[in-house]
């Protein structure tokens, strides 16, 4: 080959000669950084991609907890809240059973509420019951 040219190609009965002067050097680094260019462009825009994708993939999941401790911390002040109700009906029921034990100790709440549930009666009385009569036989007497 001579130092002017660069090859030959054949095509049919066609000799097509490339030359290697500066025009087709210019030419050809031209096109090698226009290739390299959209390489470079395919290549940031694939990166591209993948951040928004895993940026994506991360708030979805972060969001998804968010929600789902939102949830849980709704759902343990319900069942915290439930609790105190019961304990408050608890401590209330509580207070009352004291009451009723301190009025146990009382003779006179005491001999009351045994003649009202038991029908005792003290020597010479008389105790009548109405059929209507819709005491629990608990007395009452504060």
């Amino acid at each position: 080959m001579s130092s002017g040219m660069e090859g030959k190609i054949m095509a049919g009965e066609h000799k097509i000669r490339v030359l290697n002067n500066d025009f087709f050097k210019l030419r050809r680094q031209q096109e090698r950084q226009q290739d390299r260019k959209a390489r470079v462009k395919r290549v940031h825009r694939r990166r591209l991609i993948a951040i928004v994708l895993i940026t994506s993939a991360i708030a979805v999941i972060l969001g998804y907890q968010i929600i789902n401790a939102r949830l849980m911390a709704h759902s343990l002040n319900s069942q915290t809240q439930t609790a105190k109700e019961k304990l408050n009906n608890v401590i209330t029921e509580q207070k009352n059973l004291k009451k009723k034990v301190k009025r146990l100790n009382e003779q006179d709440y005491l001999e009351k509420m045994i003649r009202e549930k038991y029908y005792y009666s003290k020597e010479g009385e008389t105790i009548y019951s109405f059929p209507n009569d819709k005491s629990d036989g608990i007395v009452d007497g504060k």
